[in-house]
C-alpha cells in the first residue's frame, strides 16, 4: 500500500519546524509567565461567596500598597459559592507572611467583603524559606529525570552501538523532552495571557513530571523496534538506516496514536466535568500528550538521523525509494 507521506525524507523540514516552534513557545511563555504563590512566597485565602472581583482587587492592592508591601500581586476568581484570592508579595521573613495573612482577613472583614473570620474557608501561607524550597525542588526533580533518561538510553541500546550511537539516542531523548515541556508551555502562556488568573504551580510542576515518563515510554518504543529491524537486518548489504527509521514507525504509529486518542478522551472528560486543580492538570497534561506524540513520531527519529549524520549520506537512495 502506497504511503501518504514520508517522514524520514522530510528529516529537515520536521526538524525545522520543531525548532520554530520552540522559539514561538519561549517568547508566548516568558512574556506571559506568572508564578503562583508557592513559589514566589504570599498568601492563598478561599472565603465564602462570590466578590465582585474588579472592586475587590482594587480594594486589595491600594490597602497593600498602603501597608508597604512591595511588588504586590492580586488574583481573584470566583468559583460556585467561593471565592480564591491570591496574594504574591514580596517578603524577607516567614513572620511577614503571617503578618500579611492577619492583615488581610482584618480588611476583608473590616470592608465587609466576609462577615466574619468564619467565612474563610481555606488558607495556606508560603514563606521565603518555603518557595526558596520549592523552586529548588521543582528544578532538580526536572533535571534529574532528564538525567536519568539519559542514562537509561545508554546502557539499553549499547547492542547497536555499531549502527547507532547511544549517546546520540540518550542527546535526542532529552532535546524531545525540552519539546514535550515547551510546547504545553506556550499553550499554558496563551492560557495565562487570556486568563490573569492562572499561574504556575505546583500542579504545573506534577504534569510536566507526569508527561515526561509518558513521552518517553512513547519514544523509547519506537526506539525499541528501530533497535529489532537493526538486528534482524544486520549484516545485509545495502541497508538504509532511514528505510529502517521509516519503517520503525510506521510499523509503531498506529499503536501510539491508539493509546493517545484514548488516553485523550479520559483527559477531555476531566476537563469538561471537573473545575479548579484538576482541570487545570488536565489541559496541561492534554496538551502534553499531544506535544509528546508528535516529538515521538515526528521529531525523535528525523533528529537521530540528522545527528547520525546518515540523512546526506543516504539521501539520493532514500529519494529514489517510492512512499
Amino acid at each position: 500500500m502506497k504511503r501518504p507521506f514520508s517522514i524520514m525524507k522530510r528529516a529537515y523540514l520536521r526538524v525545522g519546524i520543531w525548532a520554530a516552534l520552540l522559539i514561538v513557545a519561549a517568547f508566548l511563555f516568558f512574556g506571559n509567565v506568572r508564578l503562583s504563590e508557592e513559589f514566589t512566597g504570599g498568601v492563598k485565602i478561599t472565603v465564602a461567596g462570590v466578590l465582585d472581583a474588579t472592586t475587590a482587587k482594587w480594594d486589595i492592592t491600594n490597602y497593600l500598597t498602603s501597608k508597604w508591601y512591595q511588588n504586590t500581586n492580586v488574583a481573584i476568581k470566583a468559583e460556585n459559592w467561593s471565592t480564591n484570592i491570591s496574594l504574591r508579595t514580596s517578603v524577607d521573613k516567614d513572620e511577614q507572611v503571617n503578618v500579611l495573612s492577619n492583615d488581610i482577613k482584618d480588611f476583608l472583614i473590616q470592608k465587609k467583603y466576609i462577615g466574619s473570620a468564619n467565612d474563610v474557608l481555606a488558607q495556606s501561607i508560603t514563606g521565603p524559606s518555603v518557595w526558596a524550597y520549592m523552586q529548588k525542588s521543582a528544578k532538580n526533580a526536572l533535571i534529574v529525570g532528564l538525567l536519568l533518561m539519559a542514562i537509561y538510553m545508554l546502557f539499553s541500546f549499547a547492542g547497536i552501538r555499531k549502527e547507532i550511537s547511544p549517546s546520540i539516542l540518550a542527546v535526542v531523548v532529552v532535546l524531545t523532552m525540552v519539546f514535550d515541556v515547551w510546547i504545553p508551555s506556550w499553550a499554558y502562556g496563551f492560557w495565562m495571557m487570556v486568563n490573569h488568573t492562572m499561574t504556575i504551580n505546583t500542579v504545573f510542576i506534577i504534569a510536566v513530571l507526569t508527561n515526561m515518563g509518558y513521552s518517553i515510554n512513547d519514544t523509547i518504543i519506537i526506539f525499541d523496534r528501530i533497535r529489532e529491524n537493526i538486528k534482524n537486518k544486520s549484516g545485509q548489504k545495502g541497508m538504509l538506516i532511514g528505510k529502517v527509521f521509516e519503517d520503525s514507525l510506521r510499523q509503531t504509529m498506529r499503536r501510539s496514536l491508539g493509546t493517545v486518542f484514548s488516553l485523550f478522551l479520559v483527559i477531555v472528560a476531566m476537563y469538561l466535568l471537573w473545575s479548579g486543580d484538576i482541570k487545570q492538570f488536565a489541559f496541561t497534561i492534554g496538551v502534553w500528550v499531544i506535544a509528546g506524540s508528535y516529538s515521538s513520531i515526528f521529531i525523535s527519529a528525523p533528529l537521530t538521523y540528522i545527528l547520525l549524520g546518515k540523512y546526506r549520506k543516504e539521501r539520493k537512495e532514500m529519494l529514489a525509494l517510492k512512499d
